[in-house]
């Protein structure tokens, strides 16, 4: 956190003032001092996932992560440091009544009004009206991974997450300034930040999740403990909670495998565990299994390395593992063993910022999981949303025109680019003074159901002799293929030929616009006064933007319906900011309560908090200062939000509680 000076033109403490300065000291007066911290926070929107900038940015970005983690393991770099810097176990110390308060987050470092909403959650107390309890700010916060989206660069992890959470709970300001600038404020019985990696933090090879998590510097009020991506929490009464770096398709290391070989010696009889994952494996091992059940041939479908990798931990716990948490799916799951079976809760609980995931496609009832010698069967208790609401939210993707400017802009250049092809086209086949193109061709052909045949007739006789034509047209078409194969393990090749349906639909849409585009114009400007250029680009873009983003939205609801088909595209494309979860936890004695708890709307409007003026504003980054003695949030819900922690609610009507074997 930066600290400011002394202001510009405020004379030095304890030092002299010049000559000239001095005679007129009595005529004019010094300028006082400012006081305070000058402080620095962007409040950045929800990224655009279909943006025209960010598809190929992230593409890029991912294959290059992928590279990072076959040949240069970060997770090597941070073992070969904690050899001379042991990585002991963290013991959390008991609070007053001889437990402790664990909250989690997930998926938090996206849009400023989700991000900051869950920050404020997470630091402050929370009175549910229905129990009519009070939870108490917890002492460990537990962040499940993707602590920034869409990746590192560009100050990603100041502007998305470290910005929200200190600006939430942000450091004292002190009366004097500190020696230096981002000098650590130490604060009496501050609350702790751990967190896991998830995918989106290994896009830049976890070089700044290890500068920020693992560098031993605070985030605004909280401290950070840990050394590595993984970490072993010791809790009073018998618990642990064990955190794993298991992203990118990556197996477990070595290193990591005995550091959590080492622990287990650590455990004592009736200790039990908490595992908290990147990402719930357990959900893609369920559906293998069910893929596996409908093939008339048996699969040799393996286990995905992360679930290999899980299931492997979890053998090593065996029956002292009491629950699973994790991310990277946007929503809250609740699985719990069925009658008569031995195995973890396992729990989803992804909802700290960004967009919302659907449950609607979620394995109900779910298939039987082996892991070690164990087959664990689940029921699936509980999601948030409800699995209705989750349905409502998918269907109004088709409202993508109006949610989505510049991908629909990308749509409408695309048509155009292909009309451009196609009209070009059509003059090489016919040249000669009287020729009449592609276009000319259209606006003498009157738009009726019985014109439909000749229209892509014509077409089909002019690609016939344009190369170009055809391989953008093969372009369309394989990227629309390849999108609805994404998240697909199962009938690929329907996936691909859906896929390829949709592209075909694209590029038949954009002949229709042209076709009707200079339909007219014909009949408003006349065969003898064509219009303008600029006019014609105009109404191309308008239109099939408009059109082009309706029907990429429709297909995209119908392939989730009718095929299980985007479901990300289907949700990301929205960027739903509400519907936001976390778990707040009470470990006491022989009993882990966990409240699962939801924001159903974040704030969206926002003011300066007590003690806090505003310096400058620049777009969407504020310069204020805070006053000595300021120790509440930097912002606050302007009139007519309701403060998110006064507005969280319980997700299960009864707290999970889960006791260890002979506890009261």
């Amino acid at each position: 956190m930066k600290h400011s000076g002394p202001a510009p033109g405020s004379p030095c403490p304890g030092g002299s003032q010049p000559a000239a300065h001095a005679a007129g000291a009595a005529a004019i007066p010094s300028a006082p001092a400012a006081t305070g911290r000058v402080e620095l926070y962007t409040q950045r929107t929800m990224v655009n996932w279909l943006s025209p900038l960010q598809l190929p940015f992230t593409a890029m970005r991912v294959a290059v992560a992928m590279a990072v983690g076959t040949f240069a393991d970060q997770r090597m770099v941070q073992a070969a440091l904690t050899t001379l810097n042991p990585n002991p176990p963290i013991p959390v110390p008991a609070d007053e009544g001889g437990g402790v308060w664990v909250d989690y987050l997930a998926d938090t470092g996206d849009g400023w009004d989700a991000s900051y909403s869950m920050a404020l959650c997470v630091s402050h107390a929370v009175t549910l009206r229905e129990p009519g309890v009070t939870l108490p700010r917890a002492k460990v916060l537990l962040l499940g991974g993707d602590q920034v989206y869409p990746t590192p660069a560009h100050d990603g992890y100041r502007t998305r997450f470290v910005d929200p959470f200190r600006a939430a709970f942000p450091a004292p300001v002190e009366s004097a300034g500190p020696a230096y600038d981002d000098q650590p404020i130490k604060l009496p019985d501050a609350p702790w930040m751990v967190a896991t990696p998830g995918n989106h933090d290994w896009y830049d090879g976890l070089r700044g999740f290890a500068r920020l998590f693992c560098s031993g510097k605070p985030v605004g009020g909280w401290e950070t403990r840990q050394r590595t991506g993984y970490y072993a929490l010791q809790l009073p009464g018998g618990w642990w909670i064990w955190g794993l770096d298991l992203q990118l398709e990556s197996e477990i290391d070595r290193p990591q495998r005995e550091y959590f070989q080492k622990m287990v010696t650590e455990l004592q009889p009736g200790d039990l565990v908490v595992l908290c994952a990147p990402e719930p494996s357990w959900i893609d091992e369920m559906e293998r299994v069910r893929r596996g059940e409908r093939r008339a041939v048996p699969s040799i479908e393996t286990k995905t390395p992360r679930f290999r990798s899980l299931s492997e931990i979890e053998g090593m716990l065996g029956d002292r593992l009491a629950l699973v948490l994790a991310g990277n799916a946007h929503h809250y799951a609740h699985y719990v063993p069925s009658a008569g079976t031995a195995g973890p809760h396992r729990i989803t609980c992804g909802g700290g910022g960004a967009f919302l995931h659907g449950t609607h496609q979620l394995p109900d009832p779910p298939r039987p999981i082996v892991v070690g010698a164990a087959k664990q069967a689940y029921a699936l208790q509980s999601v948030y949303p409800e699995k209705e609401t989750s349905r409502q939210l998918r269907n109004r993707a088709w409202q993508l025109p109006a949610r989505n400017l510049s991908f629909c802009a990308l749509v409408a250049i695309l048509y155009l680019l292909f009309d451009w092809i196609v009209q070009s086209a059509s003059l090489a086949v016919a040249p000669g003074p009287g020729q009449r193109g592609f276009v000319q061709w259209l606006a003498g052909l009157e738009v009726t159901f019985g014109n439909i045949g000749a229209v892509y007739g014509e077409l089909f006789r002019v690609m016939a002799h344009s190369p170009a034509s055809v391989v953008y047209a093969a372009a369309i078409v394989a990227t629309c293929a390849a999108l609805s194969t994404r998240n697909v393990r199962r009938g690929v090749g329907l996936a691909c030929l859906v896929g390829a349906l949709h592209g075909l639909l694209h590029l038949a849409l954009a002949i229709a616009l042209l076709w009707l585009i200079t339909r007219f114009n014909l009949h408003g400007f006349g065969a003898d006064n064509p219009p303008p250029i600029l006019f014609f680009l105009i109404e191309a873009m308008v239109l099939g933007g408009a059109a082009g983003g309706l029907l990429f939205g429709v297909w995209m609801v119908l392939g989730n319906a009718l095929w299980r088909l985007h479901p990300e595209e289907v949700f990301s494309s929205q960027r739903i900011a509400d519907y936001k979860c976390f778990l707040r936890m009470r470990f006491e004695g022989g009993q882990l309560t966990i409240y699962p708890l939801k924001l159903e709307r974040v704030c969206r409007r926002w003011k300066l908090g007590e003690g806090v003026r505003q310096v400058t504003k620049v777009r969407s980054t504020w310069r204020v200062r805070a006053q000595p003695g300021a120790s509440g949030p930097r912002f606050v819900p302007a009139d007519g939000e309701v403060s998110p922690p006064e507005a969280v609610q319980m997700i299960e009507e009864k707290a999970v509680i889960i006791r260890r074997q002979g506890a009261a």
